[in-house]
């Protein structure tokens, strides 16, 4: 029996990317995870979180796991909600992780609930899911997953690290501290007051935001423009995300 756990990291932030992790190992193995004190990356030191992010790789390679990390930019956040709203950005997310890594000996899918209603959620990426429910699998999706369920709190060490690595990059080309891209951090306040000061929002910006809008306006005072369409999206792409 297999368990398949996802998480996200990044989901407030007005800079950034969001970012999905899965992971997948078999429920005979989840001692080991337990062990090395993988928990909710939340409880975890940044120095922790990537010692534990490369050994969940390291042990990827050395053992039967898999695992899918899914990096979604700020203008595909910002096309999705144009088009419906970021939990169905996330259903999507979610559901095409779970489809990656999908087997056929059976398991539990482990969600880590992005909606108020922890059921709905999980119903919704069923939803996304071809062929569910699939044979000898079954879903739970629960608030909080990534301190209940090993395989969950896995994937949002994945993520974590994964967006972490991504805001540094940014800082690094854009030669700008941004913070952590959350609107409650200082640095980030003042990197997005930088960032509106062009023709157009950066593209690292999530335009949509109020943080965005509200420092575009105060610059400009005009109304914040809307994100161009992507050329090069297959039809509806935003509601298939995948």
């Amino acid at each position: 029996m297999w368990r398949i756990g996802i998480d996200e990291a990044g989901r407030g932030p007005a800079i950034g990317p969001l970012v999905v992790g899965a992971l997948r190992v078999p429920a005979a193995d989840l001692p080991l995870l337990h062990e090395v004190g993988i928990t909710d990356s939340k409880l975890l030191s940044k120095t922790r979180r990537e010692e534990l992010y490369q050994w969940i790789l390291d042990q990827s390679e050395e053992r039967e796991w898999s695992y899918e990390i899914r990096i979604s930019a700020p203008a595909e956040i910002d096309r999705a909600m144009a088009m419906t709203n970021l939990n169905d950005h996330e259903v999507s997310l979610f559901a095409s992780l779970a489809r990656k890594l999908r087997t056929g000996e059976g398991g539990i899918l482990q969600l880590d609930a992005c909606d108020a209603d922890a059921n709905r959620f999980g119903n919704n990426v069923a939803s996304r899911l071809p062929e569910w429910p699939w044979t000898d699998w079954s879903i739970e999706s629960l608030h909080g997953a990534d301190l209940h369920c090993l395989a969950v709190a896995g994937a949002s060490i994945l993520a974590k690290v994964t967006r972490d690595n991504v805001m540094k990059q940014i800082s690094e080309d854009l030669q700008m501290d941004v913070g952590s891209g959350y609107p409650s951090d200082p640095k980030t306040i003042e990197a997005v007051a930088n960032l509106v000061q062009t023709e157009q929002p950066h593209d690292c910006l999530r335009w949509g935001w109020a943080t965005v809008k509200n420092a575009w306006e105060s610059v400009h005072n005009t109304p914040l423009p809307v994100r161009p369409a992507d050329p090069n999206a297959p039809p509806n792409a935003q509601r298939t995300l995948f």
